[in-house]
Formats: C-alpha cells, structure tokens, sequence
C-alpha cells in the first residue's frame, strides 16, 4: 500500500509541476507561434523552446489525471 501512496504522490507532483508552468508562464496568453520570421536565428530556437515547455506542461497535468484515474479504477475493480 505505500507503494502506491508514493505512486500517487509522484503523479501529484507531476501534475503541479506541470500546472505551475502552465500558470505561471503562459495563463491569459495565447499558445506560443513558431515559423514566424525572424531576424535573429537564435530567435527561432527560443520559439521552439516555448512552444515544447508549453505542450510538456499541458503533457505532465493531462498524463498525471489520466494515471491517476486509472489507478482509482484499477483499485476499485480489484478492491470489490
């Protein structure tokens, strides 16, 4: 049973480090716009940089809610 609290708390975690980048960064503002150009190449490369920790964090809080969902159907269909 602790292993699975500590499962629990990893995608808890998970899901506020994902949520936390998501608020902090990119709430009330459009999603990042990449090929749009640009006179400085380096420019580019930080576009891209925003757009991936934009989607890794819409990753980490969609991945922890759907892990945790299936923990709580496995334990409800194995606990009965």
């Amino acid at each position: 049973m602790t292993e699975m609290i500590k499962l629990i708390g990893v995608l808890l975690a998970i899901i506020i480090i994902g949520l936390s980048i998501y608020l902090t960064l990119y709430k009330g503002k459009e999603k990042p716009k990449v090929g749009i150009k640009r006179d400085n190449p380096n420019e580019y490369f930080k576009d891209y940089w925003n757009l991936k920790v934009y989607w890794t964090s819409i990753f980490f809080m969609i991945f922890g809610v759907v892990i945790l969902i299936a923990i709580l159907i496995i334990e409800l269909a194995f606990n009965f």
